[in-house]
């Protein structure tokens, strides 16, 4: 074989690896940068008030004696000040169970506890909801995620 050909055959594949590295690299990268971007979502919106006021609505309904936290999905409370706050709660964490399905073990080490407690602390809100909505479908990707960080 002439030299030619062995530097031709040397170059190939120089190419290929160095196209392979790349690929490599890209597909790292992007693996970081929805990692980063997931963090940052669930830090930024945690800061929110409406997230802050649907946990502690939540909250006080819970460990009320005198409260339900079901009577604000019916209809007659479609406008009071709890549903709504419970209503954009569960509204943030469908969607976060909606884009969070890569970062799992993310999620299961930094906030697991609390996602559980809102969901069981909703949960007769959630059924409540879909009987007076007759959509069996309300929430059900929330519902889905906690399936999975119980598991």
């Amino acid at each position: 074989m002439s030299n030619q050909i062995i530097f031709q055959i040397i170059q190939t594949a120089t190419l290929v690896v160095a196209v392979f590295v790349a690929w490599v690299s890209i597909k790292k990268q992007r693996e970081t940068i929805k990692k980063d971007k997931t963090i940052s979502l669930l830090m930024k919106d945690l800061e929110y008030d409406f997230l802050e006021s649907g946990m502690r609505t939540l909250r006080h309904i819970h460990h009320s004696e005198d409260d339900d936290v079901a009577i604000y999905a019916n209809a007659t409370h479609l406008q009071d000040e709890k549903a709504i706050s419970i209503r954009n709660l569960l509204n943030y964490y469908e969607n976060i169970s909606v884009g969070i399905a890569a970062d799992i073990e993310m999620i299961k080490k930094s906030q697991k506890l609390m996602i559980i407690a809102i969901y069981k602390q909703s949960k007769p809100f959630i059924i409540r909801l879909r009987e007076q909505n007759k959509n069996p479908n309300l929430y059900i990707e929330f519902e889905k995620f906690i399936g999975i960080l119980n598991a």
